[in-house]
Parts: structure tokens; sequence; C-alpha cells
């Protein structure tokens, strides 16, 4: 397979290494404004499209048009209607989005543990770090795609209710760079920190359940389930842990999946119907934001 990658930036070069690892990939043609190419100079018919989030809608159409098998980076537009014009002009070529997080296996650990925990009672995502400096997106958008579609995957998908979106704009430009988000989704009270003025990097997950709870992090690459949180009629503060160390190469797993999905004519993970429902809740939490 012949690959053409629009973008070669930050998270381009990334998709790129990982490319050149994946077998069947041929040939990656790389195509950026910095070596003055633009779309009318892609050559093959399979393209990852690796731009800002504001180019995506404007450039997926443009694609779509010309045939072209697609990944998108999330998110794949920066609204509903934008996403519903993508798929009004979608015929039966592939179309990928990049929501990682379906493809991680610890999250997939996530899942299989929930029964453990019982009934959720909450959740909290936090997804912090210092930078990258922004211009024109906010955390909203850059981030909360990826907690938003993991809700969806570990809940189920249903449209957010008693949103409320606290965020502050430190740097002056148009954009948030923290967001404080509360809502409620399948009965379960949910919250998202985010931040890119943040001195470490955490990308943790707690899930809170009426048995016990599962904690997730990221950048140690476990999961922990605790049980036996209970202690007769106090809280339990020896409770049973269990850790576990998963390896995963989400990026690697999501590429290996857009060649099959192509070569194949397999409905993608991340389809169109599930950048949609992304889309709809990322702007009812829009909407909440003050």
């Amino acid at each position: 397979m012949k690959i053409s990658l629009v973008g070669a930036g930050y998270w381009g070069s990334k998709l790129q290494k990982e490319l050149e690892t994946i077998d069947g990939v041929e040939d990656i043609e790389i195509i950026d404004i910095k070596n003055n190419k633009n779309l009318a100079d892609i050559n093959y018919d399979n393209v990852i499209l690796a731009t800002p989030a504001w180019e995506h809608y404007k450039q997926t159409l443009e694609l779509l048009k010309q045939n072209k098998n697609l990944y998108v980076e999330k998110p794949l537009a920066m609204t509903t209607k934008e996403c519903l014009d993508i798929k009004d002009n979608l015929g039966n070529q592939t179309l990928m989005v990049g929501h990682i997080f379906l493809y991680n296996d610890r999250v997939k650990k996530i899942k299989e543990l929930l029964p453990q925990i019982g009934t959720i009672q909450h959740i909290e995502s936090n997804r912090l770090n210092w930078g990258r400096f922004q211009k024109r997106i906010s955390t909203l958008h850059s981030l909360a795609p990826h907690d938003v579609s993991i809700i969806h995957y570990l809940l189920g998908y249903e449209e957010f209710g008693n949103v409320i979106c606290i965020g502050e704009n430190f740097s002056n430009n148009e954009q948030n760079d923290r967001d404080e988000i509360s809502f409620i989704c399948k009965n379960v009270s949910v919250k998202f920190n985010l931040s890119w003025y943040y001195p470490e990097k955490i990308r943790t997950m707690s899930i809170t359940g009426e048995k016990g709870l599962i904690f997730w992090d990221e950048e140690k690459q476990t999961v922990k389930l605790i049980e036996n949180i209970w202690l007769d009629d106090r809280f339990n503060y020896e409770p049973k842990v269990t850790t576990f160390s998963i390896e995963s190469n989400p990026l690697r797993n999501e590429l290996e999946h857009f060649v099959e999905c192509v070569k194949t004519g397999k409905k993608p993970i991340s389809d169109i119907e599930n950048a949609l429902q992304v889309a709809k809740n990322l702007d009812l939490l829009s909407k909440g934001s003050f």
C-alpha cells in the first residue's frame, strides 16, 4: 500500500515513524507546506491527514471528492454540522478518525474490569501538560475528544447532560488554556480536567464504582483495580490492589487498523458514526462553557 501523509509536524512525524514499521506499507509520500506541497501534489489513493484541526473539514471534503481513502486525526471537524457535511459526501471509500485511545490495550483492560467494581458512580479524567502553545484551538477541541471517545467506549453513547464548563484563558489568545468540565452520562457524574498550563504531564483516569475503583495512569502504563474499599461501616484504608502493567502501542494499532480496513473494506472502529457522536457531545460541552 502507498500512503500520502499530509502534515509532517509534531504529530505527523510520529505517524511517519510508525508507518515505516507496518507490513504492507510500500511507500510513504510526505506532503507538507514546509516543502511547498499541498493537496494538489498528492499522488496516492490512501491519505493520512495530520494538519491543524481547523483545516480538517475543508481538506477532508476536498479529498473525499477525489475518492481518497482517509485517516483524519482527531477531531474530524470542529462542529457536528461539519461532520454531517462530511458524512453526506462520503462514498464507498474508507474514512477513519484518529481516536487513538480506542486502540489502546490499557483502555480495553479498563472495560474488561468494570464489572468488578459494580455500578459506576463517578469518572474523573486528568489530561494536563506544559504546552504545546496554542493560538486557535482550546483544550476542549484539542484534548477533550480523547476523553469523550473514552467515555462513549466505557459507558455507551448518550448526549451529555447538566454540562458545566469553567475555562480560563491565560495566553490572551482566542482559546481557553484550561478547562474544567463536569456533566452526566448514563447517570454517571463525569469530570474532565484539561490544561496545558501544568508543570508535569499527567494522563490519569479514576473510575469509582459501588464496590471498588479503577485507576489508570497512562504515563506509567498501568491500570489498578482497587477492591474491598469498605470495611464494615467505614472506609477500608488497606484495600486489595491489583496492578496491571500493560504494554501497548495505540498509534501503531490504529494505523494497522486503517491499512486493514482499506485492504478488506472493513468498517473502522472509529468511523464516521463514531466521529459524529464525539462531535455532538463536544458541541454540548462547548455550549456549557463560560
